[in-house]
């Protein structure tokens, strides 16, 4: 009998242990759901040994691509080596290429999240095991810190100065149409959407949403929305492109035609040096009416030299509070001079 029952005992263990073997293949069940305390491979004295990843979600956006251009050249003058991938918005993607930067000896991760509600397991793993910094789109709940623009702020900022501008035009109820970006976009482009209706009523201006469409944070996507929905509600007064990449192309849609003369555009947020060229050419009389400060030159370099930091043991990843904000503005014709640089290369 005892014989029998250390045997159905031990089967019992074995049972247990695949089913746990097999929750945590399936991602379910983590060895540890606190952050890294260090660098991975240890603190790094010799600066020429540390090793930066960067885990870009797109670059289909110039907002992104230029986060990539200034992260090369900080790790170029810093003397650090950067693994640099991009996730074409793919989560899964996303992952694979963290697990391989951190397979080539990544000290410290730099993440744009793609999903923050989906990508929650994934990253509660991955920073465990290595200081994520989150830059622009974080997932809440996991990672070192991140370093973001506020869009609901900054969102707020421009849909005043759009307001105002409305308001001189002797108009205080208006029609818009939204470009927004795809369902992934779970953070950032709801709160600069709700960012700019808020700033709207805020400065005194009430509206309709006629229609919403995606036009991938592109600029060639955003013309394409744009079109549709401008075909759709010939009544429109506004086109706001939650980046200025979809706002330049609505832009592109509405130049010189006659039947758009009441038409303007704006943006949610982030200063492309574009969008700032037609603000500043044309003034407080032009078509292109606001955007948002939502620099990438800023926030590549706070997470840049926080990564660099906590890979050289400068300081430790709880040195760093759970998230941090640039600054948060509208930009308009009153005050378009002291953002625009011919120079920038966002």
């Amino acid at each position: 009998m005892r014989s029998t029952t250390k045997g159905r005992r031990a089967l019992v263990v074995a049972a247990a242990a695949v089913i746990l073997t097999t929750v945590s293949a399936c991602g379910q069940i983590y060895p540890s759901s606190e952050p890294a305390q260090g660098p991975a491979g240890g603190v790094q004295t010799d600066r020429s040994n540390v090793v930066i990843g960067f885990a870009q979600q797109q670059l289909q956006a110039p907002y992104f691509s230029a986060m990539q251009v200034q992260a090369e050249n900080i790790a170029g003058e810093e003397g650090v080596k950067l693994l640099f991938q991009a996730a074409n918005k793919d989560p899964v993607i996303q992952s694979n290429q963290m697990q391989a930067m951190m397979a080539q000896g990544a000290n410290v991760l730099i993440m744009n999240a793609t999903s923050p509600k989906g990508q929650v397991e994934t990253m509660t793993q991955i920073s465990s095991k290595i200081p994520v910094i989150y830059i622009d789109t974080s997932v809440p709940g996991t990672g070192t810190t991140s370093v973001q623009s506020d869009n609901l702020a900054i969102g707020r900022e421009s849909g005043k100065l759009t307001a105002k501008r409305f308001k001189e035009l002797g108009k205080d109820s208006i029609k818009l149409v939204i470009i927004t970006g795809p369902a992934t976009d779970e953070v950032v482009g709801p709160n600069r959407r709700q960012g700019f209706l808020d700033g709207l009523t805020e400065g005194g201006v009430k509206y309709e949403i006629g229609s919403e469409q995606n036009g991938e944070y592109q600029q060639d996507k955003g013309q394409v929305a744009a079109e549709n929905m401008l075909a759709a509600n010939p009544d429109t007064d506004l086109v706001l492109g939650l980046n200025d990449a979809m706002a330049l192309g609505a832009y592109n849609v509405i130049r010189g035609k006659a039947q758009y003369d009441d038409v303007y555009i704006a943006a949610s947020a982030d200063g492309q040096r574009e969008a700032l060229e037609l603000i500043k050419r044309d003034g407080c009389k032009g078509r292109y009416i606001s955007t948002g400060l939502n620099s990438p030159d800023l926030a590549t370099k706070d997470a840049m030299r926080i990564a660099i930091d906590i890979a050289t043991g400068v300081k430790k990843p709880t040195d760093f509070p759970p998230e941090s904000f640039t600054l948060a503005v509208g930009i308009g014709c009153e005050n378009v001079d002291e953002f625009y640089d011919p120079n920038s290369i966002f």
